[in-house]
């Protein structure tokens, strides 16, 4: 067999066979991850409590005090109502995410508090959100070419 030959042969092989395996576990994660983060609010309440835990009213007032228009277009509405919050606080519960405790005795007040995964989560998308300040012009450009008008958000 010839030198271009093998190189041929060489070429056409992967060199990495393991490749098509970890592409396919890093998609499935990516695709969990957006499941898994998947509301309009999430962000919000994570937000809310990396400081520490909140009482469900003190996220509220939170959230409501720094909601503003982000410019995107799809987004129903800039003000969030108490049934949406407790669907959200629900599913971060279910899925490990938050945690909280309700007193027994009246009052009745129930705090909310990010667990360790969420904490981390928080650190690890970091890189997202400096790559996001990095690219604002990309990412004002793409949000008025998708009907979204405003910028500097």
């Amino acid at each position: 067999m010839s030198q271009s030959d093998e190189i041929g042969r060489s070429a056409n092989r992967d060199p990495h066979p393991e490749a098509g395996a970890n592409e396919c576990r890093y998609l499935q994660s990516i695709h969990d991850l957006r499941h898994l983060l998947n509301g309009e609010w999430v962000w919000d309440v994570f937000v809310s409590l990396r400081s520490g835990p909140l009482q469900y009213t003190g996220i509220l007032a939170a959230i409501r005090e720094r909601s503003l228009e982000n410019g995107w277009p799809g987004r129903n509405h800039t003000y969030l109502q108490d049934s949406t919050l407790n669907r959200t606080l629900r599913r971060l519960e279910e899925a490990e995410l938050v945690d909280r405790l309700r007193e027994d005795s009246f009052p009745y007040r129930t705090t909310y508090w990010l667990t360790p995964p969420a904490e981390q989560l928080l650190a690890a998308a970091m890189p997202f959100v400096e790559w996001a300040e990095e690219h604002s012009g990309l990412l004002d450009r793409t949000r008025r070419r998708r009907g979204g008008g405003r910028t500097g958000l």
